[in-house]
């Protein structure tokens, strides 16, 4: 099916992310997990435009639901998975990049 990138560092701390966010492309999902969930609501404004302009190219943007919970960070308009759809996403995608 495509590429399950994971994003699991802040936006602000390690900017090697990134890179996985301009590669993706149609098919591919990058999955926010940890602090990676911080994307949700703040991040540098290149980053939120590469991430912006991943999805204009039909990448699925995700974040792990416990892990926006465990940091009191809540979203709206944006697709939230728990530890299950994770999983089901692991299974769906034919790799699974960290």
């Amino acid at each position: 099916m495509g590429i399950l990138y994971v994003i699991s560092h802040s936006p602000f701390k390690r900017r090697d992310s990134v890179f996985h966010v301009r590669m993706a492309q149609k098919g591919d999902a990058i999955i926010f997990i940890q602090n990676g969930v911080v994307a949700a609501k703040a991040c540098p404004p290149e980053y939120k435009k590469d991430c912006e302009e991943a999805e204009a190219r039909g990448v699925k943007l995700y974040f792990l639901k416990e892990d926006l919970i465990a940091r009191g960070i809540k979203i709206e308009g944006k697709e939230t998975v728990d530890y299950d759809g994770f999983l089901d996403l692991i299974e769906k995608m034919d790799r699974v990049v960290h």
